[in-house]
């Protein structure tokens, strides 16, 4: 079978430190035809750049763990909308084509052999969530008939995305799905990952990385699959299962 070549995430080294519209113009047809007047409309304002970016994410992995900062979420969940921004530029489609996309973020080093630095996030609800300056993201979208993803890399620190890969494929044609669930060590796991192959019909084989968890004291998963991961499985065997009903 030949394999699709997608790249495989680098398992992350342990740093020292870790973890318009305008307002409705009402016109009176009993009145007189008066002239319209001109509007200066405001031109549509550009997301501000952070500044400081690489002292703020410097700064923000300094601490192995502590309370969520509002000003560094707010920066990842830009880098997340312009990552699912190309992903639909490169995909070719259109909004009225899948339903919402589905965001998929692993710790992978951005430059080869580099360092993924770890925080662990309290929320104001007292549950924590493992942030890291550096990713491999996934955008699924999920179409009637097809998938289309989208994989890249990501760096938090300035911001920047490389390797992009866009791809899709048809449910009826997918023969085989694997998901394995793998340990870096039996006895004292570091490291959890989650993987999932799609081998289609004529011997490509499409691998997702859903999961590459770093065990920490203070977090640990809630069961066996997040709700994200039952999700995703769970709509993608669903419809490959119904293209074969048809």
């Amino acid at each position: 079978m030949k394999e699709k070549k997608v790249k495989e995430p680098k398992q992350p080294k342990e740093n020292k430190v870790e973890e318009k519209m305008g307002k409705d113009k009402i016109i009176d047809v009993d009145s007189e035809p008066v002239e319209e007047a001109k509007v200066k409309v405001p031109k549509e304002k550009k997301a501000k750049r952070p500044k400081n970016r690489e002292k703020l994410t410097a700064k923000y992995f300094k601490k192995v763990s502590g309370k969520s900062i509002d000003s560094f979420n707010e920066m990842v969940q830009a880098d997340y909308a312009k990552a699912i921004e190309r992903a639909q530029q490169l995909s070719s489609i259109e909004k009225s084509e899948y339903s919402s996309p589905i965001l998929i973020t692993v710790p992978d080093a951005f430059h080869y052999g580099g360092k993924v630095n770890y925080r662990l996030d309290k929320k104001p609800d007292d549950t924590f969530t493992l942030m890291y300056d550096q990713a491999l993201v996934y955008v699924l979208f999920f179409g009637k008939n097809s998938l289309f993803y989208y994989q890249a890399n990501m760096n938090h620190i300035n911001g920047q995305i490389a390797s992009d890969i866009a791809g899709e494929f048809n449910y009826a044609d997918v023969v085989h799905m694997e998901t394995e669930l793998k340990y870096d060590h039996i006895d004292r796991p570091k490291y959890i990952t989650l993987d999932l192959e799609i081998g289609l019909v004529d011997g490509t084989i499409v691998p997702f990385h859903l999961r590459n968890h770093r065990v920490h004291q203070d977090y640990d998963l809630p069961s066996l699959l997040t709700q994200q991961e039952q999700l995703i499985l769970g709509i993608l065997k669903k419809k490959v299962r119904e293209s074969r009903n048809i």
